[in-house]
């Protein structure tokens, strides 16, 4: 089994941490996908591909997905050949690429033809169809730039929020946040919620739950 890594082009890099994806001419167990802050756009062009959620149960999505990183541990469950390509979102930039706010879509598994309409649905087509990964990449990378294009949002605020919930989030406290970027804390946690799908004090639990799951996995110690 053979796992891959790509680096987006600049333009995308502020936004998508990465294309990663596996490909085997058979059917293995995959590791679980934990809860997090970002997200990912799976599209297979193997064979059919299951999604199990510890919560939501087992569900078959077709060729374009988005699983619900948000809620319980996500396990891909691969019905033959694996192959597949995924875009990993950098935590709240998902929303800069969709027509529908997080808060619609952080809750449960959806199809990318449910987000995007006849564009999700062309867009697995063409990945589908894509002779060899570096096309692959490149139809990603094109899709991807347009949607930015389209959907982009400008909420330097917002942005400022992510950025130190994330990165600073043991020591970051909501109420001196809201109050360093000019909101009431009530605007505050309905615009987080609905742009990033997630509560700020959920997110902000989540990220220290990220970096606590990194530093096990590359040290062998855990941090609190």
């Amino acid at each position: 089994m053979y796992r891959y890594f790509v680096i987006p082009r600049p333009a995308l890099q502020a936004y998508v941490d990465r294309f990663w994806g596996w490909e085997s001419p058979q059917s293995h167990p995959l590791p679980p996908m934990p809860p997090g802050t970002g997200a990912e756009l799976i599209f297979r062009y193997g064979d059919p591909v299951q999604v199990h959620n510890s919560l939501l149960g087992t569900l078959d999505l077709g060729e374009a997905f988005l699983p619900a990183t948000r809620r319980g541990l996500n396990q891909l469950l691969p019905q033959g050949r694996i192959g597949f390509i995924s875009v990993r979102f950098r935590s709240g930039a998902l929303r800069h690429f969709s027509p529908l706010p997080l808060s619609a879509l952080a809750g449960h598994p959806v199809a990318a033809s449910d987000i995007w309409d006849c564009a999700g649905r062309q867009i697995a087509e063409a990945v589908m169809q894509a002779p060899d990964r570096a096309t692959r990449v490149k139809v990603l990378e094109d899709w991807l730039l347009a949607c930015l294009a389209r959907y982009s949002k400008q909420q330097p605020a917002l942005e400022t929020a992510l950025r130190a919930l994330y990165y600073h989030h043991a020591s970051t406290r909501i109420d001196p946040l809201v109050d360093a970027i000019g909101m009431s804390r009530r605007h505050f946690e309905r615009v987080f919620s609905e742009q990033i799908g997630l509560s700020p004090k959920v997110f902000q639990r989540t990220a220290r739950f990220q970096q606590t799951l990194r530093d096990t996995l590359l040290t062998g110690r855990t941090t609190y």
